[in-house]
């Protein structure tokens, strides 16, 4: 890609993330003692942010990413355009929070986030890359977590990360993202579910495999996998 080209993107991906209200990225704003928080949120811009403590009163802790699908939370399970809530420790105390996110490329502030009971809830409107996250209130900064979306319209597998199969018997699985192109995965074996709608998917398990993980795809991506137990 051309330099030109390059910067042509560069200008439009930035329009479009300031058009979302929510989120403001490190190429237009300006970050004096280089902390993550931009000056126009952060009350003392010369001066880095103080992490909190442990020991620190009211105690305040990140612990979890999780995704919200119509109101199930499904710890470590979450995508690009999805609603994800942070939680943890004390983060009902924060004022004015902002949720900071970044790698070595680029940083982004989101400052329209929501309180809820049980953590800190925000759409998460940016690339597909890893990160780090904490959270930003008055000039202190909590512990930092990774950050690993799967790519938007990813099939995404609820539930335990293992189970127990019977082969040759029927197994539904539920998550989200599934279709009628959505196939199971077993190693190399590809499997056509017999029954499937947006957030459920039934196969039959397969009597000729041992393999110890499986995913579905769909047209878009391959989802997380699920590890196998015990075959019966």
């Amino acid at each position: 890609m051309s330099k030109l080209a390059n910067l042509l993107f560069l200008s439009l991906f930035t329009t479009s993330v300031m058009a979302s209200g929510s989120v403001i990225s490190s190429q237009t704003e300006k970050d004096t003692d280089h902390d993550k928080v931009f000056d126009i949120y952060d009350s003392s811009p010369e001066q880095k942010v103080k992490t909190m403590s442990i020991e620190d009163l009211p105690m305040i802790q990140l612990s979890r990413i999780s995704g919200n699908f119509n109101n199930k939370i499904e710890k470590g399970r979450y995508r690009i355009g999805d609603t994800v809530m942070i939680s943890g420790m004390g983060l009902n105390q924060l004022k004015e929070p902002v949720v900071v996110i970044y790698n070595n490329q680029v940083t982004y502030n989101i400052k329209q986030v929501e309180l809820v009971q049980k953590g800190i809830s925000f759409k998460l409107k940016i690339p597909k890359s890893t990160y780090k996250v904490f959270v930003y209130s008055d000039n202190q900064r909590t512990n930092e977590m990774d950050l690993e979306p799967f790519s938007a319209n990813t099939p995404l597998i609820f539930g335990g990360t293992s189970v127990i199969l019977n082969k040759g018997k029927e197994f539904t699985i539920t998550g989200t993202g599934f279709d009628t192109d959505t196939k199971v995965e077993f190693g190399d074996i590809s499997i056509k579910p017999t029954r499937v709608s947006n957030d459920s998917l039934s196969f039959k398990v397969p009597k000729s495999t041992n393999v110890r993980d499986f995913q579905v795809r769909n047209k878009f991506a391959q989802s997380n996998s699920i590890r196998v137990f015990k075959y019966n």
